[in-house]
């Protein structure tokens, strides 16, 4: 049975971002849902393949604090022509990193989880640019990006400095 979380209102800087860049975020509640944890788990959660960067349901519990404060973000980033915002917090040497579906629908109204999945080092900026925009599937070129507390800028040429 499907199933939804409210982790709770965007933090103010994060509809400031959206806003600098066009979207509303003002009416959107971050969410998760099973789906996503499920997802997570199946793809990132077997410590045969991913080590110490699996990821188990104690790390579920950072997600509050990763989009209340990340390290990196971006903001309106297309992928599969969906806006979708992505987060990286580090934490005791581990980058975890949160991916959201933006969904401003009728019905939907919600900053919806994708998937949370961790790498057990720091990651620069730089590498959490190249990790969410690898292989050319999602495009950033409009997106706001929030460097470790910078001011958010547009993407498109100068990310973070």
């Amino acid at each position: 049975m499907f199933s939804k979380t409210v982790i709770g209102k965007p933090a103010q800087w994060l509809v400031e971002a959206a806003d600098s860049i066009g979207l509303d975020y003002s009416g959107l509640c971050h969410k998760t849902t099973n789906e996503m944890t499920g997802h997570s788990v199946k793809r990132h959660g077997d410590p045969k393949i991913h080590g110490t960067a699996t990821i188990s349901s104690t790390d579920f519990d950072f997600i509050p604090g990763i989009v209340k404060a990340p390290d990196y973000a971006i903001i309106g980033a297309v992928r599969k022509r969906a806006l979708i915002n992505a987060y990286a917090k580090i934490d005791n040497g581990v980058t975890y990193l949160y991916f959201e579906d933006v969904l401003n629908g009728r019905r939907n109204k919600a900053l919806r989880g994708k998937t949370l999945y961790k790498v057990t080092r720091p990651l620069s900026f730089d590498e959490f640019l190249k990790n969410v925009s690898r292989n050319g599937k999602t495009d950033v070129s409009k997106a706001g990006v929030l460097d470790t507390g910078k001011n958010v800028q547009t993407a498109g040429g100068n990310p973070g400095g």
